[in-house]
């Protein structure tokens, strides 16, 4: 086992193990030159310079990552080869509320509050909660509501005050004609 100079112990079996083979050398090459996330690049550009020979230490400070991420990252790779490179995201919890709720709250987060007998010219998250709430008999916080829209990729912003998409809707208005 090759001692880390930063470090006490070893370098988890990487130095004997990482000596790859030419097709698993090409592959890995394939995925580099391929891939179009950065951080994906970044790891698989780790495991390359191992397998050239390069200390993780050195690695570490050629990819600008600290050597206890590279080891990680060989770790994984060593453990399911390149596919398993690549960063997964964390989820996190699963949400707390049911589908038919989310399904509703990205429903009418896209139409008017009074399509749905909501007065109101625009919707808030208090709003949406208790509008929910009464329709699915689910009651969340505004947080919860929040969060919820986010996932689904709703955007929350401050309105833009424009009247000209309901002028140009109105059948009378002088530039339809």
């Amino acid at each position: 086992m090759v001692k880390s100079p930063d470090r006490k112990g070893d370098d988890h079996g990487c130095a004997a193990a990482c000596d790859v083979g030419q097709a698993a050398h090409d592959e890995l090459e394939r995925r580099y030159q391929t891939t179009r996330d950065a951080t994906t690049r970044t790891r698989y550009q780790m495991v390359l310079l191992r397998a050239e020979g390069h200390p993780v230490v050195e690695v570490a400070h050629l990819t600008r990552c600290s050597p206890d991420t590279v080891r990680r990252v060989l770790k994984r790779y060593l453990g399911g080869g390149p596919d398993a490179v690549p960063h997964r995201p964390h989820l996190g919890q699963p949400p707390h509320y049911p589908p038919a709720w989310e399904a509703e709250l990205v429903r009418v987060a896209d139409c008017d509050p009074h399509e749905v007998g909501v007065d109101s010219a625009l919707w808030t998250c208090r709003l949406l909660a208790d509008y929910l709430a009464e329709v699915t008999g689910h009651r969340a916080g505004i947080e919860t509501v929040r969060i919820a829209l986010h996932r689904a990729g709703v955007v929350c912003k401050r309105p833009r005050w424009t009247l000209s998409p309901k002028a140009h809707a109105q059948p009378g208005w002088a530039k339809n004609a």
